[in-house]
This record gives C-alpha cells, sequence and structure tokens, in this order.
C-alpha cells in the first residue's frame, strides 16, 4: 500500500488491506526554511534507520529502549530540497519512530545577545525532558546514570545560556520545566521571577503566558523541597529518616516544601484551639481568619502543620492539612481545620503509632514556619498518652 502521509508518525493500520504485522517506509524531501545549521535524527522507542541524500545518516537497530534521540548536525540550504527516506522494521501497531529537526545556532551566546537586543523582559526556559528523568533509561551523560540523577543542576549548556542572559542587565524570568527538584539557587539570586511550570501538557504555553502576563494569578505551593545539591541528601542506600523529606531535614534550603507566591498577599488571624472530647489527644479542632490583604482577587493555599513534643523519631514538623481558598480583594473567611487523633499522633522507635503526652503547636499559614511566609501560631497540651492501630 502506497499513499502521500502528512508526517512520519504510525498510522498504517487503519488502511483494511494492510496486516497487523508490517513495514513502513516513508519517503520524501525535507526542505529548510532558512540556511544553517540542522539537527537531524531519529527519535522513538523501536528501531529504524534513515538516509539522508542516499548515504545512511542515523541507524537505531539494537539501540535500548528509552534511549534519547540520535541526532546528528548538518549544514541546509534555504528552499533546497533534500531527499530522505525512514524504514521502519516489522512493527505491530503504532510505528514507533519519528522524524526529528530542528535549526540550531552555530554561536548561541551571539545568537541570544542579538536576539535580545530590542527585548523588554528575557522569559528563559530551561530543565529537563522526561526522556532524561524516565525510569531505568538507558541515557548517560553529565549529571543522569541509568535513570538517575547524580546532580540537582540544570544541564551545563543552558545554565551558561542563563549566566549569558543575565549578564545583558534586563529583567529576566526563568521558567523551569522538569518532573523533580532542581537546584534554583543560581536564578533565586540572578532572575527577577521563577515560575515552575513542571511537565505541563498541551495547555502549558497558555497556561505560564497567563501566568506571567498577570492575566492568571498563581496559587501552586510546591509538593516537595528544593535543595542545592544532592550532597544535602543521606545516601540512597540508607533507610533511617534523618535527613530526609521537609519532616526530617534541618539544613538550609533553596525553596522550602509548601512554598508559593502570589500577587496579592494574605494574612491570618489569631489561632483558637478548642478539643473536640475532653483530653486534645482525642482530637482537637483549629480556627483563624484569612484574609486578602492585596488589591486583586487570589486563591490562596491555607497550610496547617503541626510540631511535635521532644521524642526520639518524631518528625521535626508535619503537614496535617490543607486548603485552597478563593478571596476577593479584602474579603476575609473563616478557616477550619479538624484534626483527629491520627494527625495528632507519631511512630516512637518501637515502631508504635500514638498520640504522646506533652506540648505540641499548630501553625497555619501560607507555608512552613521560620520560611518568611504569613503564619499564625498557638499550642496545647496532650496530657494522657493514646496508642492507635497500625
Amino acid at each position: 500500500m502506497t499513499r502521500r502521509e502528512r508526517s512520519v508518525d504510525g498510522r498504517s493500520l487503519d488502511l483494511a488491506n494492510v496486516s497487523d504485522h508490517h513495514r513502513v517506509v516513508w519517503s520524501g524531501y525535507l526542505v529548510p526554511p532558512e540556511t544553517g545549521l540542522y539537527r537531524l535524527g531519529l527519535a522513538g522507542f523501536q528501531t529504524g534507520s534513515m538516509t539522508f541524500e542516499g548515504q545512511p545518516l542515523i541507524d537505531l537497530n539494537g539501540v535500548p529502549w528509552g534511549s534519547l534521540p540520535s541526532l546528528k548536525t548538518v549544514r541546509l540550504e534555504k528552499g533546497r530540497r533534500y531527499p530522505i527516506e525512514i524504514a521502519g522494521v516489522s512493527e505491530t501497531g503504532s510505528a514507533g519512530v519519528g522524524l526529528s529537526w530542528k535549526r540550531i545556532s552555530e554561536d548561541p551566546a551571539a545568537a541570544l545577545r542579538e536576539t535580545a537586543a530590542n527585548a523588554d523582559v528575557l522569559v528563559a526556559v530551561v530543565g529537563l525532558t522526561s526522556d532524561l528523568e524516565a525510569e531505568e533509561s538507558p541515557v548517560r551523560i553529565p549529571g543522569f546514570a541509568g535513570g538517575d540523577k547524580t546532580t540537582l543542576d540544570i544541564p551545563t549548556d543552558q545554565q551558561a545560556l542563563l549566566e549569558v542572559a543575565a549578564a545583558l542587565d534586563k529583567p529576566l524570568v526563568m521558567v523551569a520545566m522538569n518532573g523533580s527538584p532542581i537546584n534554583l539557587a543560581w536564578a533565586k539570586d540572578k532572575a527577577n521571577a521563577i515560575l515552575e511550570a513542571w511537565y505541563p501538557g498541551q495547555a502549558g504555553g497558555l497556561a505560564i503566558a497567563n501566568v506571567l502576563s498577570g492575566k492568571a494569578n498563581p496559587s501552586g505551593r510546591l509538593p516537595l523541597t528544593f535543595y542545592r545539591s544532592v550532597d544535602q541528601l543521606p545516601p540512597f542506600d540508607d533507610y533511617r529518616m534523618a535527613g530526609r523529606t521537609y519532616r526530617y531535614y534541618r539544613g538550609e534550603t533553596v525553596y522550602p516544601f509548601g512554598h508559593g507566591l502570589s500577587y496579592t498577599s494574605f494574612s491570618y488571624g489569631p489561632l483558637t484551639i478548642t478539643p473536640t472530647s475532653g483530653d486534645a489527644g482525642n482530637g482537637i479542632r483549629v480556627e483563624a481568619e484569612l484574609r486578602n490583604a492585596g488589591d486583586r482577587e487570589g486563591d490562596e493555599v491555607a497550610q496547617l502543620y503541626l510540631t511535635f513534643p521532644d521524642r526520639p523519631g518524631v518528625p521535626n514538623i508535619a503537614l496535617r492539612g490543607f486548603q485552597r481558598v478563593h478571596l476577593a480583594a479584602g474579603e476575609s473567611q473563616r478557616v477550619r481545620f479538624d484534626l483527629s487523633p491520627r494527625d495528632l499522633s507519631a511512630v516512637d522507635p518501637e515502631g508504635i503509632r500514638k498520640v504522646m503526652t506533652g506540648k505540641y503547636r499548630v501553625f497555619v499559614g501560607s507555608g512552613q514556619p521560620g520560611t518568611g511566609a504569613a503564619v499564625s501560631s498557638g499550642g496545647f497540651d496532650v496530657k494522657q498518652s493514646l496508642e492507635l492501630p497500625r
């Protein structure tokens, strides 16, 4: 079966006279829109090969699953028709091999300086890709080994361009795309704004533009801690909790768990803490007045953190509740958290979960206490220990 295809992609199974097991060969021409350097090659999760102007260029046969795209640099002339052929192996279902090509600069730093000369603001989109962070990935490049990260730094070529951008003395916004924490220490010091976009999907560009332009008011909070270096973390084969996650980490972070900013500001009134039944160890109710103290509407994520009596093995602090609240400028709302005995409990070194006797403190605010976030706090005592089932 022969037909004209709109792209190198697996759509052959929509043809009734094509067997489930088949082979696909795409042939055509690549016509560059501009003269210059291009990166050209194949990507995908199945084997295949590519010829360029009648000569072998890429061969993915024998390449492990999850490998990065195989790209080679070629110089192309604007408007010239370059014959290419891409052959897949015998396949079932999706073709699994695709054509990748992109224009690149011969001198990225010089191109950035030239392009940015008339810009009012520079927006640098940097970070990682799911190819690099994939589980059991065969990729081995600086910073990555077999699916594991060996550093929290962003790739060195991206960092070099960020430093060129910062030297241009223009407002710099860094948009980070990543699936795990990266070291944002440089950006925190040098950039005028940082937007953590994660891997946002097909509407990510619109969502980012809405936030940067002010059309949308950001209200996300970090679900994990952003450290400066892997040296701040315990070895992977150390199964103790010491130093792990925001609950047990005592060092300095770049950005803490729960951190997030807004185009407006919020304030918290004094806490009221009321036992729900007898001793506080049976459960408590925590309430506070939340107010949008800024001049525009927005969402606030009110977070409740708990600290425990000084006992071996208990967390330094623990998130025990959060609520997303939308408030107009100047509007107030009372937020309420009901904490059960299990919320108040911790696990002792013998593995027993219990509500321990002693002094507790509760913090309700925009983030963790001691991080600069707006927070209101209060304390209560538990007089009777309560052991809980596993």
